[in-house]
């Protein structure tokens, strides 16, 4: 058997061990991979070549049904051939398999954002990320490049490192970043991601999406279709520079940001949630001012209940 022969099958036990939930043995992968240069490029080469590879990693199927692009000629939507992501692939998963591990010794950091707040975290490779309110993220100051979203929003501004490829986790979903700016929203078991430079991939893998600038991808649930659509880029992470932009949003969409933003919850009453909007909204410097300068432009009116801000439709309220 020759050399890259005795290789590749160490790499195929390799990969078949890490598929046993059970599978702890991190430390003995990595070693296997840094114990000589070739390992990594053998390793590679198995994911990609070989036909049992694809099936080892096959998730379930799950239909994936682009939205229709707004105006012709658009992009569009594709995934990514399985043998050009054999290095990312590699990469990240050497990066999850590093996240688990010190997730488990209690070094793992989270940062909070109280209701209404924002707050900057500046990571140890250069890239960035800036949190709305009521927003819970997790990060490793061992791992730099993995950050695991709880809950609440966030906006990621990634240094490119082709070696080292970012991940996200939000909502049970993994999303591998190549050096871009996005944006992810995880909250009642649904998940946004809209990118505004650069390209996220969701879930890596052979059904993988590639998501390019303008791209926005959705999930109403945890393991539900993801659906794909088109975005004005200027309103990826619009929030920092206290705007909200809007391309036919539905106002319960609308309702779950302006909470986020305004630091107090934000109902939907009658049928103001089946409604649409286009436009702008500018945040004031109090919850009142925000959404008295909201209200006509959404063809609402927001009534203080306590805490709890409630949206009627005017046409509702004038009957």
């Amino acid at each position: 058997m020759s050399s890259n022969e005795e290789m590749d099958e160490a790499a195929r036990l390799w990969a078949i061990r890490m598929q046993d939930p059970s599978f702890d043995d991190w430390d003995g992968f990595t070693a296997w991979l840094e114990s000589h240069p070739a390992h990594l490029a053998r390793y590679e080469h198995v994911l990609a070549a070989d036909d049992w590879a694809q099936d080892l990693f096959r998730t379930p199927p799950s239909a994936f049904e682009p939205a229709p692009a707004p105006h012709a000629g658009g992009p569009p939507r594709r995934r990514w051939a399985w043998p050009a992501m054999g290095g990312l692939l590699a990469a990240s998963l050497a990066l999850l398999a590093t996240w688990t591990m010190l997730g488990h010794d209690g070094g793992a950091q989270e940062f909070v954002t109280g209701p209404g707040e924002h707050r900057t975290i500046a990571l140890a490779d250069g890239s960035q990320v800036v949190l709305n309110g009521g927003t819970r993220i997790s990060l490793d100051p061992r791992a730099p490049r993995a950050v695991a979203l709880a809950q609440g929003e966030a906006l990621f501004t990634v240094r490119h490192d082709e070696a080292r490829p970012f991940v996200v986790t939000a909502n049970g979903a993994t999303l591998l970043d190549a050096g871009t700016m996005f944006n992810v929203v995880s909250q009642n078991g649904a998940m946004r991601v809209a990118v505004a430079e650069g390209a996220v991939i969701y879930e890596p893998g052979p059904g993988q999406v590639r998501l390019d600038p303008g791209d926005a991808l959705s999930v109403s649930a945890r393991g539900a279709r993801p659906v794909v659509s088109r975005v004005n880029r200027a309103a990826v992470g619009s929030w920092q520079q206290r705007q909200l932009l809007y391309d036919d949003a539905t106002l319960d969409d609308v309702a779950l940001d302006l909470a986020r933003n305004i630091g107090q919850p934000v109902r939907v009453a009658g049928d103001a949630g089946r409604m649409r909007f286009t436009g702008a909204l500018m945040l004031g410097d109090t919850p009142r001012q925000t959404l008295d300068r909201a209200g006509p432009l959404l063809g609402v009116r927001f009534e203080a209940r306590g805490d709890v801000w409630t949206m009627t439709p005017t046409h509702a309220m004038s009957q």
